[in-house]
């Protein structure tokens, strides 16, 4: 009693354990026959298990042994060298009712191909294959599956979990799909991974859940998010990024305008080149905008009122630091229209007196004319001097293009104390003035007192 297990191949030649003839040529004379435990059935030749007469014994069977050839012959693997060649079109098969084994020895660190499947047709519209190696895993685990774009047909369609190599379109797939991987919407050189993602258009890439990446060379990340402009770039959860160039992070941000970005929560940059940034921001449609918002208010939405605008909310305020150790800078406090600015002696050193008198007369002399900036709106006027006649006069600031805040305040301040000693030094001599007055009252009073008691005795002066 025998049974068949194994391999079955159909073949033009088999080469090996078995060497017959090839189509109608006549074989070689050293030809040898159909070895022990092997038998030839039309064109396939099988491996056949059992006790009988030309067959293998399941385990070692020492008659393959002995040949110094052998195949898989039950559970223990044996030298083997088998291999199927032919003209015209060769068809084989490989069945097994368990598994089928490659067991090898050989280094990972000096890796070495294990198994390499070729296809060397040639001809009109065919690929150049010379010795192409269409699938090949190494000693070291490592796999790789080739192909050209614009040859074969798309692996599988339709609704299911794989793992999947589209060599037409140079595309990769893996997870689970429903139609999102069919071939109409696959692009070439694509990638997508997780379930349902979609990257439709050419060198783009959708990888998470439900994430959708039709525009060339579009990335979508993370959980229903759409990428549709051309290079744009949508990550975290129901996040829309259409326009050319444009990004959008985070949950229920849109960024539909060129090179726009739209970061946070429910922020829309629905500008070319605007910016949103925080919770609840939004660009207002004005080009070129900035805008973040805090998250203050959970309903109202912040926008831009104008374009090439900078706009910022921060209900707990603004601190600007100019150090690395955070020592110096401005601070707007919450609810505050007034900077703040370091003035902490801690943080001076090179202290010099300041002689106001000079400062003073530099102050007098200094031209103080009312004025606009050129970039400015017809109708706005400033006071105050310019930054070059102020850092001639006074050498303060870092240059002669800008006045400090502080410089001049503190230039105002050397002024005002110089005019308030001045006002102490008036005061005083305005006290003695007084003083002399009234003395020269009362020498008037006491002369005028003489004067009027030496007329009632009739003497005369």
């Amino acid at each position: 009693m025998s049974s068949v297990r194994g391999a079955g191949v159909a073949l033009g030649c088999v080469v090996g354990l078995v060497t017959s003839a090839c189509g109608s040529d006549p074989a070689p004379a050293q030809q040898r026959e159909i070895g022990t435990g092997l038998a030839l059935e039309g064109d396939a030749v099988r491996v056949v298990y059992g006790d009988g007469p030309g067959t293998a014994v399941e385990g070692n069977d020492p008659r393959l042994a002995a040949a110094g050839q052998g195949i898989r012959n039950g559970t223990e693997p044996q030298d083997a060298s088998f291999a199927v060649a032919g003209t015209g079109q060769v068809r084989g098969r490989l069945t097994a009712n368990a598994e089928v084994f490659l067991d090898a020895a050989a280094s990972a660190k000096e890796t070495v191909p294990l198994l390499r499947v070729r296809n060397t047709v040639s001809g009109t519209n065919e690929p150049t294959w010379s010795n192409y190696r269409v699938f090949t895993v190494d000693s070291a685990g490592g796999l790789l599956a080739r192909g050209e774009q614009g040859f074969g047909l798309i692996p599988m369609t339709g609704a299911g979990d794989r793992m999947m190599w589209h060599p037409f379109k140079a595309a990769f797939r893996v997870g689970h799909a429903d139609t999102e991987w069919d071939e109409a919407n696959i692009g070439f050189v694509s990638f997508a991974g997780g379930n349902k993602t979609l990257a439709g258009a050419y060198g783009s890439v959708a990888f998470g859940d439900q994430c959708t990446a039709t525009g060339t060379v579009a990335v979508c990340m993370g959980s229903a998010n759409k990428a549709t402009g051309t290079a744009s770039f949508a990550v975290g959860a129901s996040t829309t990024a259409s326009g050319f160039a444009s990004v959008a992070a985070g949950y229920t941000n849109v960024a539909s305008g060129q090179g726009a970005v739209a970061l946070g929560y429910r922020t829309s940059a629905d500008a070319d080149y605007s910016l949103a940034l925080g919770q609840r921001a939004g660009s207002g449609g004005f080009t070129g905008s900035f805008i973040w918002a805090d998250q203050s208010t959970v309903s109202s939405v912040v926008t831009n009122t104008a374009s090439n605008q900078f706009m910022a909310r921060a209900s707990g305020g603004f601190r600007f630091r100019t150090s690395s150790n955070l020592t110096t800078g401005c601070d707007l406090p919450a609810g505050s229209g007034a900077f703040s600015c370091t003035s902490d002696r801690t943080t001076k050193e090179d202290f010099r007196r300041v002689d106001a008198e000079a400062v003073l007369a530099k102050v007098a002399a200094m031209p103080v004319e009312s004025w606009r900036y050129k970039a400015e709106a017809d109708g706005v006027r400033h006071v105050g001097p310019v930054a070059q006649d102020f850092r001639a006069a006074f050498g303060l600031g870092t240059d002669d293009k800008s006045i400090g805040l502080l410089d001049i305040d503190g230039v105002n301040m050397v002024a005002i104390q110089a005019l308030a000693r001045r006002t102490e030094e008036l005061n005083a001599k305005s006290a003695e003035v007084d003083a002399l007055k009234a003395q020269m009252a009362e020498l008037q009073r006491s002369l005028s007192r003489l004067e009027a008691a030496v007329h009632a005795k009739g003497v005369k002066p």
